[in-house]
């Protein structure tokens, strides 16, 4: 089953609808971003999240500073999007640690020690941002690739037009979207959201490979 993640939410209801239509995870941006939401205002936010995992999405800010995040909004997860230019795998963990924390950590593949992260994530970059530029990979060239397919979070362009194509070309662990499902940047287009997460199960019941 291909899981879920709604990112770039900033308002209660976007949360409690992703929920409700069974996230595995909401993603939270806390860096500079059109997206981001304070630590105290995602405080607000992750209660709502229901079952779904609550991830502090993070670029090049310090481990200490993103330990603190987590305990002050309610964190499950951190998802390390800015690569080499952010801090390692390693150095976050024990950072939590050093606060009695285990979250789930989610590297953007050029992390220092990405490896050894629980899930990878594979985005789609410009110079001006890290993440939710809107474009796409390659899919068809990571289909091709060798790929810890269990652990891949997949983002960068994902629609519901063309999130099947992608599930079944790339198969990874989650797909993660955000600008392609929004009315603006982070205000979700509720139809738009139900019809993605009805587009992932669809893929998963009908598999195949696309060619």
């Amino acid at each position: 089953m291909t899981r879920v993640k709604i990112c770039g939410l900033t308002t209660g209801s976007d949360v409690k609808h992703a929920a409700s239509y069974g996230a595995w995870a909401c993603g939270f941006v806390l860096s500079e971003s059109p997206r981001r939401v304070d630590v105290a205002r995602a405080a607000q936010l992750t209660p709502l999240c229901g079952a779904g995992l609550a991830v502090a999405v993070v670029t090049t800010e310090t481990p200490a500073w993103i330990a603190g995040a987590v305990v002050a909004g309610g964190f499950g997860a951190v998802q390390l999007s800015a690569g080499a230019d952010g801090p390692s795998v390693a150095a976050v963990r024990a950072a939590a640690l050093s606060r009695g924390l285990r979250p789930l950590v989610i590297a953007a593949a050029d992390t220092e020690g990405a490896d050894e992260a629980d899930l990878v994530l594979l985005d789609a970059r410009t110079p001006e941002a890290y993440g939710g530029t809107g474009r796409r990979l390659n899919w068809r060239t990571l289909a091709a690739a060798d790929l810890p397919r269990e652990r891949l979070v997949l983002a960068g362009g994902l629609l519901p037009s063309n999130a099947d194509g992608a599930i079944k070309l790339v198969r990874p662990f989650a797909v993660d979207v955000s600008s392609g499902i929004e009315r603006s940047p982070g205000v979700k287009d509720l139809r738009l959201m139900r019809t993605f997460f009805g587009v992932v199960a669809g893929a998963d019941i009908s598999g195949g490979a696309v060619t």
